[in-house]
């Protein structure tokens, strides 16, 4: 995964290198993948950093706004290893009760945290915020 800002950079990046060559197929090709790429670019930099602590609760960001869950309410904080083409990811599993009585399970990975999930859940736990780390 790129960097947002380079993901955006490369979008730009590839519609000045396509309307330059003076090429259509060229030009519809690179603004195809500048279409996807900005705004993949963009949305990641809003979002990021998708979790944090404010005033005693956790405050996830989604697309729709800031969910604030308060320590009660966190059932599982753990940090999972998933092994994909022979390269070993990790992510960060929380499972929270929202407001309707819900169980929501949302799954981090590093872009969206910004740092490594495994030192994430584990100041989580720390702070008392759900449960089990592996």
């Amino acid at each position: 995964m790129l960097w947002p800002s380079a993901q955006i950079a490369l979008g730009v990046g590839a519609v000045a290198v396509g309307s330059a060559n003076g090429d259509p197929l060229g030009l519809i090709l690179t603004g195809l993948l500048a279409v996807f790429v900005i705004p993949a670019g963009v949305m990641q930099l809003i979002r990021r950093p998708r979790i944090e602590v404010v005033d005693g609760q956790l405050a996830i960001r989604k697309l729709r706004g800031v969910v604030f869950v308060p320590p009660a309410r966190v059932v599982e904080a753990r940090a999972l290893g998933v092994a994909r083409w022979g390269v070993r990811q990790h992510l960060m599993r929380l499972e929270y009760v929202d407001d309707r009585g819900r169980e929501v399970l949302e799954v981090f990975t590093r872009g969206d945290l910004g740092t490594d999930p495994r030192e994430v859940t584990d100041r989580l736990v720390e702070l008392g915020f759900g449960g089990s780390t592996l």
